[in-house]
């Protein structure tokens, strides 16, 4: 559909103003799961040349804040079965204020239909695990761009265990300085590379 090829071409290309406009103009006029999904394919051609460094940050942060506005419009419209949208808990860790990377993670976790809970920056382990509790969610995402904050992950970790809890969560982690061997190490169940790695294992699970 023309109008669809278009919007998703101005997130794209991060048109946040003329992204939002169109969105508006289509919204009553297309199915808005139809929207999600093609802005769903959108950003992950973007993750696709993001990792062959065809883009770079910058790129993907003003392809993310397009596709932020756009979905300001079309959540409303969304009819999402609670039973089938995984509720993920987000946040960069305590003593740590960077939050690009987990930005782009909120918009396109959003965009895979996910109810995302982005609790910000400087999150301590205490919030992550109330706010997990509270809202019932599946999955706690953290993120760490300093290698100073990184134990902050592991003892969210072992907070979890010894409150006997840590089998309700899956617990994904991310950030420059983390790694796989990082998340086998701390016990957690995924690192995730990206927003989009981290979708995609987040759709994988049953």
């Amino acid at each position: 559909m023309k109008e669809l090829t278009e919007l998703a071409v101005l997130v794209k290309n991060g048109d946040e103003i003329e992204a939002a406009e169109k969105a508006r103009q289509i919204i009553n006029a297309v199915d808005p799961s139809m929207i999600v999904m093609t802005l769903t394919v959108a950003m992950r051609e973007l993750g696709e040349q993001f990792e062959k460094q065809e883009i770079f940050i910058p790129e993907l942060l003003i392809a993310a804040d397009a596709l932020l506005e756009v979905m300001k419009i079309v959540e409303p419209h969304l009819q999402h079965s609670q039973e089938q949208r995984k509720t993920v808990v987000i946040g960069t860790v305590a003593g740590d204020i960077h939050e690009i990377g987990k930005n782009i993670v909120s918009v396109v976790f959003k965009a895979e239909g996910f109810n995302v809970i982005d609790l910000g920056t400087d999150v301590s382990p205490r919030d992550y695990i109330d706010t997990a509790v509270k809202c019932g969610a599946e999955v706690i995402g953290m993120s760490t761009l300093m290698t100073t904050t990184m134990d902050v992950q592991k003892e969210v970790v072992e907070r979890l265990v010894a409150e006997n809890i840590r089998d309700r969560y899956k617990i994904l982690i991310g950030g420059a300085p983390t790694s796989q061997r990082w998340a086998n190490e701390i016990g957690a169940d995924a690192y995730c590379q990206d927003a989009f790695k981290g979708a995609a294992y987040i759709n994988s699970l049953s």
